[in-house]
């Protein structure tokens, strides 16, 4: 029997055994979503204390749902932090960070480390799968580095595919299981394999095959749209502000023609992904004969956010506050009701405050941080200390809270028209554009 047809054999008496390398955002929930589906799973970080913290039960990030999904199969995955106890792996699923640079160029380099180190220790007939988004032709590379390292043949002795994830935080045990998924080989035996595994996970009618190549560039695609979509509504504010109207107002008229849906402006695009696919894309073609004009508009506009935000608490009558000085901010997460704080335009409002001069208390309970502000254990501590209070991030809880308190002497400064309710309730409301 030859390996393809060996490999194929324990993945559909889901004997295969699978590693997941990373154990994030992404990582964790997968290797605990195979677990739960009864497919024998390790899970590896190079991340010492992250190892310690799981063996310990302790899950660094709050997802809902996760917590219960790893009370019940977290001690079913066998937890390791060394490459060396990996060689015999069947199947392994790589979650690792695909991030952008400080030029808005990617870095692999997580990605190929991994591969270079799987490629010195994996027996022939192993299955890769690349979860991270990746500029077009990555996984191409990788499969060739993993070849010029080991010495072994593509389509004979491993394959190669592209199988992004595409879940929301927040929401990814409910989308993990929920959303279609891409299934991109680098070769067509690469997809046929990876779409064999992943039908013994998932229902098969949302696994699509495809290539390498075209599975990249949709991953991709996805989000810049939704990017480029935000960046209209959030130009569209910047307009109305400068026309003094109300772009909640002219969304809501303008959404009644059946062709038209604009999207929610805000404070700005934050999480891991949408702030670095766009240039992914863009990078993608960076050696081709194609000008890419609306992807970098829509970042550099989305961008712009968090200091749109703070001119418009810059225009506030200052002379009627005692406490002209003190900014409270609620909210440190990228989106509500997480606590992931990466790339948070509430974040870079507050370093703009801070830069300014002025003096910055923050709550958030779902964040342990305080980027540089003084950090509030209760909402009643910034109420106190503030009479401006911008509504970074829209926490459930946060809010239901701050609808019971008497806010008749605090300017709200609501910029993701998250309490519209209470403009009639305060002393002055600012929103994004009126």
């Amino acid at each position: 029997m030859n390996r393809r047809k060996e490999i194929l054999k324990r993945i559909e008496e889901r004997g295969a055994q699978v590693v997941v390398f990373g154990l994030g955002y992404i990582g964790l929930p997968t290797a605990l979503y195979y677990a739960s589906k009864g497919i024998p799973v390790k899970g590896l970080d190079t991340n010492g204390g992250m190892i310690e913290d799981l063996e310990n039960g302790i899950i660094r990030m709050k997802e809902r749902g996760l917590e219960e999904l790893a009370q019940e199969h977290l001690g079913k995955i066998e937890l390791m932090s060394s490459y060396e106890s990996v060689n015999r792996a069947d199947v392994c699923v790589l979650c690792l960070p695909s991030p952008i640079d400080e030029n808005k160029k990617p870095v692999i380099r997580y990605l190929e480390d991994s591969v270079a180190q799987l490629a010195k220790i994996l027996k022939r007939g192993a299955l890769i799968l690349i979860e991270s988004t990746v500029p077009v032709g990555t996984t191409e590379r990788l499969a060739q580095l993993f070849g010029s390292v080991s010495g072994l043949e593509l389509d004979k002795d491993y394959w190669f595919a592209h199988c992004p994830e595409r879940v929301l935080p927040g929401q990814v045990i409910k989308e993990i299981e929920a959303n279609d998924r891409l299934v991109g080989g680098v070769t067509e035996t690469s997809t046929e394999l990876a779409t064999a595994f992943l039908t013994t996970i998932f229902n098969p009618e949302r696994v699509h095959p495809t290539t390498a190549r075209v599975s990249e560039a949709a991953k991709l695609a996805e989000n810049a749209f939704r990017d480029v979509n935000i960046a209209y509504a959030n130009e569209l504010a910047k307009i109305c502000t400068g026309l003094d109207i109300d772009v909640t107002e002219v969304i809501r008229l303008a959404n009644l023609h059946p062709r038209v849906s604009i999207l929610n402006p805000g404070i700005g695009v934050g999480g891991y992904c949408l702030p670095k696919d766009g240039w992914l894309l863009v990078e993608s073609v960076r050696e081709k004969p194609v000008q890419t004009e609306l992807i970098p508009a829509a970042r550099s506009v989305n961008d712009s956010m968090p200091s749109h935000v703070f001119e418009r608490i810059r225009q506030i009558d200052h002379a009627t506050l005692s406490l002209r000085r003190v900014i409270g901010v609620l909210g440190l997460s990228f989106k509500p009701n997480v606590s992931d704080t990466r790339n948070s335009p509430s974040v870079e409002l507050i370093r703009i405050l801070i830069s300014a001069g002025l003096n910055v208390i923050v709550y958030d309970p779902f964040v342990n941080r305080d980027f540089g502000a003084k950090r509030a254990d209760s909402l009643d501590a910034v109420l106190t200390a503030c009479e401006i209070i911008v509504v970074g991030v829209g926490h459930g809880q946060v809010i239901e809270e701050l609808r019971t308190k008497d806010l008749s002497q605090k300017v709200i400064v609501d910029p993701c028209n998250v309490v519209p309710d209470l403009r009639e309730y305060v002393k002055q409301y600012i929103g994004l554009s009126k």
